[in-house]
């Protein structure tokens, strides 16, 4: 007995120091995204973006591009680069920042095809006022797998495009998925802009490289961009390149929303989320949208950007890529290649991911 009440008075006391301790702060610190050293002052990171920011950036002033490559070409670090150099993500932030699969981690391969959106402003030479004139695009960049397994996800990503980077590596040239990749985006009637990539390398040969991409696919070794996405040499003149070889997305800003469906992932708190492309119109917060494969209508819950995490905006324009929130309980309802569109309208749907290019995206070689 006299055990069992020196137990309970040992619990009274520790529960009135408990009661008296000062309570632990419940604040979350979230890490700050930093400006990259190599990012010029007018690309510092935002914390976010508005609906009237967005609004000033016409299909003219947007480029959508994909990154395609032979796996281990150096395509996700070029990725990371574009990123810092705009002030998108920070410096030195560890492994490629768009490879977020634990087996993309493990492996190095990238697998899911990701969305980032970047702020690049562009300085070109006026020959009339003998000056220079700045202008602030909207680049979106879609990243894809390298690895053959997965050449639908490269098709898929290469829908909502407009252009391409061709990455080879400057020591081991054009390789199988090289050709593969390359035609699936030549019959996409892409822009590609050929990078020769890793010329920091000791057994690199540029020169060699570009006589293959000459003799294979008929490339102006003039057109081809020397790179080096680990020491940074050559990068300032790729952004620039997509924004003057690139064109704009097409498209009728005063027409009814119309949107590609690019990709979707089932979050736990927010449900399935969708990754889209936009044709026509503009796609707000509470605007309600149909499925032209189940003809579903769903309410817009929320919409916004990749800056590169889920960034939400309220509305989406013309020409841009971001995310959609609409209540869908599963994956199955996102039919990829589907085209969203506005409810009770009739709208022809997108060619993004017809038959003919799913039979290519599996067999071509």
């Amino acid at each position: 007995m006299a055990g069992a009440a020196a137990l309970r008075r040992a619990a009274r006391s520790a529960a009135r120091a408990l009661a008296n301790a000062p309570a632990p702060s419940r604040a979350i610190v979230l890490p700050e995204r930093l400006l990259s050293s190599q990012a010029s002052p007018e690309h510092r990171p935002r914390p976010g973006v508005s609906a009237s920011e967005l609004g000033q950036y016409p299909p003219e002033r947007i480029r959508n591009f994909s990154i395609i490559a032979h796996v281990d070409h150096g395509k996700s670090t070029l990725a990371d680069r574009l990123l810092e150099l705009t002030g998108t993500i920070q410096k030195g932030h560890g492994a490629q920042y768009l490879d977020k699969l634990q087996v993309e981690k493990e492996r190095g391969i990238t697998v899911k095809a990701q969305t980032a959106t970047m702020f690049y402003k562009h300085t070109v030479e006026n020959p009339e006022s003998h000056g220079t004139d700045s202008s602030s695009y909207l680049l979106n960049l879609i990243d894809t797998p390298g690895h053959v397994d997965f050449s639908y996800e490269v098709s898929r990503s290469l829908a909502a495009c407009q252009g391409a980077l061709l990455v080879v590596d400057a020591a081991q040239g054009v390789q199988a998925q090289t050709i593969a990749n390359f035609y699936l985006a030549f019959e996409s009637n892409l822009s590609i802009i050929p990078v020769i990539n890793k010329i920091d390398q000791p057994t690199a040969d540029p020169d060699n490289v570009k006589a293959q991409l000459k003799r294979l696919f008929d490339i102006d070794p003039s057109e081809a961009l020397l790179t080096s996405a680990k020491t940074g040499q050559g990068l300032s003149q790729v952004l620039p390149a997509v924004i003057e070889r690139i064109p704009c997305p097409p498209g009728n800003c005063d027409s009814p929303v119309r949107m590609l469906l690019l990709d979707s992932y089932y979050d736990e708190y927010k449900g399935v989320i969708c990754h889209v492309a936009i044709v026509d119109g503009a796609m707000r917060k509470g605007d309600k949208i149909s499925s032209a494969a189940t003809g579903r209508t769903y309410e817009v819950f929320d919409v916004g950007i990749m800056h590169p995490e889920l960034t939400p905006t309220g509305v989406l324009y013309t020409g841009q890529v971001g995310y959609v929130i609409t209540g869908m309980r599963s994956t199955k309802e996102a039919r990829i290649g589907d085209t969203l569109h506005q409810a009770k309208t009739i709208v022809e749907p997108l060619p993004g991911m017809g038959f003919q290019t799913l039979l290519k995206s599996f067999f071509i070689i």
